[in-house]
């Protein structure tokens, strides 16, 4: 076959079979090097992976710092309650001691001393206190 035999319509046939051909070399060009680690594919696969990794422990130091708030917060609580318990006991024990009725059977203005010291401890801390009689 002769090249000045070729029509236009063959010329344009061969033209695409060469861009045809020129696409699939690029193609295959591309595929045959991309495996290699210092490809443009595999360190966007590696700057990937990071980023994946970066956020995924982000979102573990946030958990874990809020946490840690959550636990100061209980523990600041437990404290608050503590500190009240030891002065409302400290105040009864005081009064209790110092009573005239000290040394003396249980009275009845004794025991009331007592069910109001129960009475506000039960205040501070109602989870620990059982239901009073008759409630609902």
């Amino acid at each position: 076959m002769n090249m000045r035999t070729l029509t236009p319509l063959g010329w344009l046939i061969a033209g695409i079979a060469l861009l045809m051909a020129i696409a699939l070399i690029a193609w295959g060009w591309n595929n045959l090097w991309a495996w290699l680690p210092w490809s443009a594919e595999a360190r966007l696969d590696r700057a990937e992976a990071r980023a994946d990794r970066a956020q995924s422990d982000a979102s573990a130091r946030g958990l874990e710092a809020e946490g840690n708030a959550d636990q100061v917060r209980r523990t600041e609580a437990y404290g608050d309650i503590r500190v009240r318990v030891e002065a409302a006991t400290a105040q009864s024990i005081t009064q209790a001691r110092s009573a005239p009725d000290a040394t003396d059977p249980l009275a009845a203005d004794r025991a009331a001393r007592l069910r109001d010291h129960d009475r506000r401890l039960c205040d501070i801390a109602p989870a620990g206190c059982p239901a009073a009689p008759g409630a609902p």
